[in-house]
């Protein structure tokens, strides 16, 4: 078997903090863990962080520490959740506190994102305005925030994303080299791109 694309070149990798949540109504078992667990034991060797989400406060609390400086190599924050425009959702969606709106991880996240970048893998979260995206990201400070526009299929959506988080290993974590990241993986699977309706949104500025 030749090399793979991803283990040539390959810089420190980006670290991955997982947060996934519960999936109450799927069978037991249920959990993107699996593809962290490839991504680690790969060539790419790329350490992760994987913690189940179930209340609003369990949220608050891991994205405190994925924003602490003792996970400063983990760049990349993952949403394995459920979601509608402008929301991430977790745990029993009966109760209101579990249906977070961007403008809350907004509030939470201000200005502690610096380098860093955020994959909703949900449905709709970041089907929003453009402005709306580029304040996100500017009061954050995050690099970017990508994501699916469209409802998705879980194992469709779990391929692409591991398709993508591999391929962020191939770049320094800036705004030229996620512009590169964006532009490779959308000609390698622009299929599942179109169908999944991909978007991965930079700051402007």
């Amino acid at each position: 078997m030749s090399d793979s694309p991803y283990t040539r070149g390959r810089r420190h990798p980006h670290g991955i903090f997982c947060l996934e949540a519960d999936w109450p109504r799927m069978r037991r078992g249920h959990t993107v863990k699996p593809l962290l667990d490839v991504l680690r034991s790969s060539m790419l060797e790329v350490p992760s962080i994987h913690r189940h989400v179930a209340t609003h406060d369990s949220l608050m609390y891991y994205l405190g520490k994925w924003t602490q400086k003792a996970h400063a190599d983990f760049r990349i924050l993952y949403f394995a959740v459920h979601g509608v425009e402008g929301e991430v959702q977790f745990g029993d969606l009966r109760l209101n506190s579990n249906c977070v709106h961007l403008d809350l991880l907004e509030e939470h996240l201000a200005g502690k994102c610096a380098g860093r970048l955020i994959h909703c893998s949900s449905c709709r979260t970041i089907d929003l305005p453009a402005a709306r995206i580029q304040r996100f990201l500017s009061r954050t400070g995050a690099l970017g925030i990508s994501g699916y526009l469209g409802d998705v299929d879980w194992i469709r959506s779990i391929v692409f994303d591991l398709a993508f988080l591999a391929a962020l290993q191939e770049n320094a974590m800036t705004r030229p080299g996620l512009q590169a990241v964006r532009a490779r993986i959308l000609e390698r699977h622009p299929r599942e791109a179109k169908r999944l309706r991909f978007d991965l949104v930079l700051r402007d500025r």
